[in-house]
């Protein structure tokens, strides 16, 4: 039986569309501007939200960065000196600082410990001090300017009492449970290890990701960002235990109690810019105001106006001998950007914040300038901001005389 006309006209259909949809090229799937735009925008949040669930975690991994990032470029320099891989060198580097910190803590733990304990049962008396000397010095004289203390006794006062209750507390939680700080512990060397490991293929991976008639341009720039990221962190953690030094050194000189503990905190203040130093200042000057002997027979008055000038001293030597040699001019910023970086940054991260404020904000800068380098077409990166020494005066040449023969022959000539 034959099959009606309209059946064999939908079979015809079937059989070419059938045949239409097999001979169709394949084609990938291209993202417009808008779903590029909101693909990265999807990432990043989830990203955003990803951090902030998990930020209890993230401290080993952050530190393992930072690590990593400051030892590469001496790892890299022994590996490429003496021809042996990356991981032995990294062992030689975790047993290294493994046997400096025992050492450390060996030599300086109990005398540290025993300071700060001391310190510690000391301020309630120290406040006390301050109230008594408050009290009998109400009104100070300066020069005809009159200074009224009582307005400064409530704060002291309560300055004091709030460091007694925290310390004792807030310092013992700064620590995990044992358990916690081990994991997180062993976590941190585990990630510093591949991160050393594996630093050159992490960084090329990242490049790659750069298309490739942009990535030398995009290397360059990442090169003047790791420099001023190299220049400052690494500078700044120096001066940690220079200056430490340094401070202890005069303040045991001058007799001051808690010397350690004092040149310790002055010398991790150093990481904070412009206010650290000063705040280490302060705290130096109200322990040898409070102390109950001075030396050389000096007055109280006498000993923190020393140790004010001597702070000063340090701080000078440090802006234009140890800073241009350690830190060098890794960052040129103004100072109300250097002080709007302190602020943001701690306001923002807190202690890390005030750490890497200055940096970030240098990085930004260089960002802007690049960034407004593409907006008027101008070619290349920014030039590298670095201050020309002043020119030296060039020596004056002195006339070439003639030779002996050659003034004997115009002689005679004449």
């Amino acid at each position: 039986m034959a099959a009606p006309p309209g059946y064999r006209r939908a079979a015809l259909l079937i059989i070419t569309a059938r045949g239409a949809s097999m001979s169709v090229e394949p084609k990938p799937i291209r993202l417009s501007p808008t779903g590029k735009f909101i693909t990265v925008a999807v990432i990043v949040s989830l990203a955003i939200l990803l951090f902030a669930a998990v930020g209890s975690i993230l401290t080993p991994f952050v530190a393992a960065v930072i690590t990593a990032y400051l030892f590469n470029p001496l790892i890299g320099w022994l590996q490429r000196r003496t021809g042996v891989g990356r991981g032995i060198w990294i062992g030689v580097l975790y047993v290294l600082i493994g046997a400096l910190t025992y050492a450390l803590i060996r030599s300086l733990g109990p005398m540290v410990g025993f300071q700060y304990r001391e310190l510690v049962a000391l301020i309630p008396a120290m406040r006390d001090q301050v109230e008594r000397f408050i009290t009998a010095n109400q009104i100070i004289d300066l020069g005809g300017i009159t200074l009224d203390l009582y307005e400064f006794e409530q704060p002291i006062v309560s300055f004091f009492t709030d460091l007694g209750k925290g310390l004792p507390v807030t310092v013992p939680h700064l620590v995990f449970s044992a358990l916690e700080s081990v994991l997180l512990f062993v976590t941190y060397l585990l990630v510093t290890f591949y991160l050393l490991l594996q630093a050159e293929q992490i960084t090329d991976a990242i490049y790659r990701l750069v298309p490739a008639p942009y990535r030398a341009e995009i290397r360059g720039l990442g090169q003047q960002v790791d420099a001023i990221f190299a220049g400052y962190i690494r500078g700044t953690l120096m001066l940690i235990p220079i200056m430490a030094t340094f401070t202890y050194i005069v303040l045991r000189i001058l007799g001051i109690r808690y010397a350690l503990v004092i040149a310790i905190a002055s010398g991790i203040l150093e990481i904070i810019p412009v206010i650290g130093p000063w705040s280490a200042a302060g705290i130096a000057m109200m322990v040898s105001l409070l102390q109950p002997t001075t030396p050389f027979g000096w007055s109280h008055a006498v000993l923190v106006v020393v140790v004010g000038v001597t702070y000063f001293v340090l701080r000078m030597a440090e802006d234009n001998f140890i800073i241009p040699q350690v830190v060098g001019h890794a960052v040129h910023l103004h100072p109300v950007l250097v002080l709007f970086a302190i602020l943001a940054g701690g306001a923002l991260a807190g202690p890390f914040g005030l750490l890497v404020g200055i940096p970030v904000v240098a990085v930004a800068q260089l960002l802007l300038r690049y960034l407004y380098r593409k907006l008027i077409d101008a070619p290349g990166l920014p030039p590298p901001e670095i201050k020309e020494p002043p020119p030296q005066p060039q020596p004056v040449p002195k006339p070439v005389e003639p030779p002996l023969m050659a003034r004997n022959l115009r002689k005679r000539r004449s």
